[in-house]
């Protein structure tokens, strides 16, 4: 605006000045007047004539600067009718076109993108240059058991406090990692990083593998349990017979240079038992039957593990405590199975403490759960990675069977279960599905 007051300032003054010029000879000189009035009248024509070719093209293009400014794409620049200037405009609008191209392919491919992060069964992080949490999808939120995910934006990944944070923390640029969590969670875990407006912003997938790779182990686990279980009782049993019969001569003959063999004939007699006795363990594991599920109340069920497992704390000196807090609340469960895992969390507590500590059994309604706690030795976090594997046990002579059972058993019902250690105490937690 200013240029164009200035231009028409300058027309006035030359268009004036010549005029007046032209008007001291009116009366003197008729000829130097109507010269100096056409010169006038061509000069007013000259700046018209640059206005519109030099002035109004300058005005147009710096209008379709501003547009470019304020990011309006929708708008074109009217031609001129100036060969010129219509070849700068034409260009300029052919810019426009292609820039709101891209942008509504941009917009696009973004919304599009959101979408899949938000749809995707993996979970995302998106952290800032500074590893703080800028945005988590559904799936993350859901594998990391966050509620409310304000209450993680804006934070530094190695203080969110949510499942797995640490170990995610600890992860380098382009690194992957299978991470086993204590609720029996499997989860794989990568940091990649992608570009915007030219810096690196590291984000992190997570992928559940649990019910994948649990069910690839428990075929593999079986099908070697059945191989093992074959060729030992058949070995054990022929090994046992002619050991017994061998026992039955020694004790016939009563000879005195025997009486140093019978007595290992017969510890390799119970070994043989022993033997038979550890496959028998190890093939009940796979024929675990599918539940038959009842209606039960949980305080019920709970309580009746209590009294049972009672009389082998009480001979350790362990106080067992009882917590109802269900009332009439009922779970679909088998009895039977369920009694059974209640009785080996109890006996793994029990084991832990050894002599002289307290058991609490505690039932809630929100959520429908059950937990048993102890004071015993605990678990470390290298151990809690291992827990619930096929064969694992943290007992010098111990099978891994046991944990193995109630895996197997809390999987079949659907419940989500995990054992930790925090200040001192070793919780057993049981999370019952939710009945629609």
């Amino acid at each position: 605006m200013r240029s164009k007051w200035v231009f028409w300032l300058l027309a006035v003054i030359v268009f004036g000045s010549l005029f007046l010029a032209g008007l001291l000879f009116v009366d003197t000189d008729p000829e130097k007047f109507w010269v100096m009035e056409v010169m006038a009248v061509l000069a007013l024509v000259l700046f018209i004539l640059l206005y519109r070719r030099l002035l109004r093209p300058y005005r147009i293009i710096l209008s379709g600067i501003e547009l470019l400014k304020e990011q309006d794409f929708s708008t074109r620049l009217r031609k001129l009718g100036n060969r010129e200037a219509d070849t700068i405009i034409e260009v300029f609008n052919r810019m426009i076109t292609r820039l709101k191209e891209e942008r509504l392919q941009v917009r696009e491919k973004n919304q599009f993108l959101d979408l899949l992060i938000q749809a995707t069964p993996q979970g995302i992080i998106i952290l800032d240059l500074d590893n703080r949490i800028t945005d988590i999808n559904p799936a993350a939120q859901k594998l990391l058991g966050i509620t409310d995910p304000g209450n993680v934006a804006g934070v530094e990944l190695s203080t969110a406090g949510f499942r797995l944070a640490a170990q995610l923390a600890r992860l380098e640029k382009g690194e992957t990692q299978t991470v086993r969590t204590g609720d029996n969670g499997i989860y794989r875990c990568t940091r990649s990083s992608f570009v915007d407006r030219g810096f690196d912003h590291p984000f992190l997938l997570i992928e559940e593998l649990t019910d994948e790779l649990r069910r690839i182990e428990k075929q593999s686990y079986e099908t070697l349990i059945r191989m093992m279980a074959h060729e030992v009782n058949n070995s054990v049993a022929a090994i046992g017979a002619t050991l017994n019969v061998v026992s039955d001569i020694l004790s016939q003959e009563g000879e005195k240079d025997w009486t140093g063999v019978h007595p290992a004939v017969e510890a390799s007699f119970d070994r043989c038992g022993n033997l038979a006795r550890f496959t028998k363990n190890l093939a009940e594991v796979i024929r675990i039957p599918e539940p038959a599920i009842s209606a039960v109340p949980l305080d019920q069920l709970a309580g009746s593990a209590v009294r049972l497992a009672a009389a082998d704390c009480v001979a350790r000196g362990i106080e067992i405590t009882f917590e109802p807090g269900c009332g009439e609340a009922v779970v679909q469960v088998d009895p039977i199975q369920f009694e059974q895992v209640l009785l080996n969390i109890i006996k793994n507590a029990r084991e832990s403490i050894g002599q002289d500590g307290r058991i609490t059994v505690r039932t809630d309604r929100t959520p429908l759960s059950i937990s048993i706690t102890d004071n015993g030795r605990g678990i470390d976090p290298p151990t809690a990675g291992k827990l619930f594997t096929p064969f694992f046990s943290t007992k010098p002579d111990g099978q891994g069977v046991g944990l193995m059972f109630v895996k197997e058993v809390l999987s079949n019902h659907g419940c989500r279960f995990s054992l930790s250690t925090e200040d001192g105490m070793t919780t057993f937690n049981i999370v019952f599905p939710t009945l629609l």
